[in-house]
């Protein structure tokens, strides 16, 4: 189309320096051009369209019903050309500044030893910041670069990238089981001594999956804490069953100081995202850090033995 040409794109660039500037005479010292080829670009344009777009006299020029309409959208078109082109430049810069990035408590311990070290240390004209909430926040409204969370994802302008799978269970010590039997279901968990991770004392519930179905077991916890890290010291010192993620535990249970439990009741893992805005990923340090969370759970999926998977 004649539209496309490199001409077409002169006038319209023309024409929106001329509006912008109020006249042909200024425009030609902001662009640095020359007032006849502005002229000529302009008067080409209105030809090539066949409508007048400036009514011009000796001393003022306005803009036609046309050329107003014209020059919002052309005023559009040359903002939007701009920011994809600084959006590539800055793509191609060093990662540096602040990165924020929200998580779930579960997840960050995973994100701390896959990810965190190997990116400060490759990025070093980066401050992270890595935040742990039970809640969703609105990562555009609260100031974050990225999200990765658990679970389903709701309908959003955000995007989301697949990171892998994420699971848990329930833990203890061989010292608490000397002590006491292995629970064979959920429900014997009330003749045992619990740990919960949460803000609040008393009752609370523990899921399972029993026939395919979600199943919600009601305990009352021995110990309740607020920290996941302080939970499994916790089921490490034999005090007694804890829940944990599989990223996490696996280290103990391999050198066999935890012991998984109810294994045909737990739920199945979760898909884990990497949550952000639109145009996130153009930004250098949120690009890279993304590249090495892909990297970090793809290390953290295949190191699992095939039992926990």
């Amino acid at each position: 189309m004649a539209y496309q040409s490199d001409e077409a794109l002169e006038e319209l660039r023309a024409f929106v320096a001329v509006v912008d500037a109020q006249g042909f005479r200024s425009a030609a010292r902001v662009t640095r051009g020359r007032k006849a080829t502005l002229s000529k670009r302009v008067q080409d344009l209105e030809a090539r369209l066949g409508v007048p777009l400036l009514v011009r006299t000796t001393r003022s020029m306005r803009l036609t019903d046309e050329g107003r309409a014209y020059f919002e959208h052309a005023a559009r078109a040359l903002e939007a050309a701009r920011d994809a082109e600084s959006a590539v430049l800055s793509a191609q810069a060093a990662p540096r500044g602040v990165l924020r990035v929200t998580t779930a408590a579960a997840l960050s311990a995973q994100i701390l030893d896959a990810v965190v070290a190997r990116y400060l240390q490759k990025y070093p004209d980066v401050r992270l910041v890595l935040h742990t909430s039970e809640r969703r926040l609105d990562i555009v409204r609260e100031g974050f670069d990225v999200a990765v969370w658990g679970g389903p994802l709701e309908d959003s302008s955000l995007v989301a990238r697949k990171l892998g799978v994420a699971g848990g269970g329930y833990f203890a010590s061989p010292k608490y089981l000397a002590k006491r039997s292995e629970p064979k279901s959920p429900d014997d968990l009330s003749a045992h001594d619990l740990v919960t991770i949460t803000k609040e004392a008393g009752a609370t519930e523990w899921p399972f999956v029993a026939g395919g179905k979600d199943k919600r077991v009601a305990i009352r916890p021995r110990l309740v804490v607020n920290d996941l890290e302080l939970a499994l010291r916790a089921g490490l010192g034999g005090i007694g069953i804890v829940p944990a993620p599989l990223a996490l535990a696996a280290p103990y249970v391999a050198k066999k100081q935890l012991i998984q439990l109810l294994r045909p009741w737990t739920r199945p893992a979760i898909d884990v995202h990497a949550v952000f805005p639109p145009g996130g990923a153009l930004v250098p340090k949120t690009r890279s850090f993304l590249d090495l969370l892909d990297e970090g759970f793809g290390r953290s999926a295949s190191r699992r033995s095939p039992s926990q998977r």
